[in-house]
This record gives structure tokens, sequence and C-alpha cells, in this order.
């Protein structure tokens, strides 16, 4: 990239890695809560963040076959949360 490309890019990107961040604070929270004694309110947080997650991934995924290596990267861990989150409140 052009240092032109990076100058314009720079914004999107630091809005980018906070809006990961806030996922993922909303996912711990959502441990934070399930061992705190409120289960309920655990699975919903995790499956808020993790969710979150997979759908921004398969976004990426559908709109940019360029990047789809990239969005099955992004996706992978967050397929397997929600994959176990939902197995485990099913039992």
């Amino acid at each position: 990239m052009s240092r032109e490309s990076v100058e314009q890019a720079k914004e999107m990107v630091y809005n980018q890695g906070l809006y990961n961040l806030f996922l993922a604070i909303i996912a711990a929270a959502g441990v934070l809560a399930y061992f705190a004694g409120a289960p309920a309110v655990g699975l919903a947080l995790m499956l808020a963040g993790t969710g979150s997650m997979l759908a921004a991934a398969a976004v990426l995924f559908i709109t940019s076959p360029d990047k789809r290596s990239a969005a099955m990267k992004q996706g992978a861990f967050p397929l397997l949360a929600v994959t176990l989150l939902a197995l485990s409140a099913a039992l």
C-alpha cells in the first residue's frame, strides 16, 4: 500500500479494531456472567459476541470472493464457539 492509502485507511482500521475489541469484551462478559451464576445471561452474551463475529465473517465471505480464505480463517473460531454454545444450551 502507498503511504497515502495507509493514511486514508487509518481511521477505518482503528474503528474496525475497536469494533472487534468490543465484541470480544461482550463474549468475555458472557463467560464471567455464566460462571458468576447467571448462565442464561452468560449464554446470551457469549452468543451475541461470537455470533456477531461469525456474521461478519459470513458477510466478508459472501461479498468479497477474493477474501474468502481470510473470511474462513476469521470465522473458524466463532463458528466453533457458536456450535459448542448451541450444543451446550440444548443439553
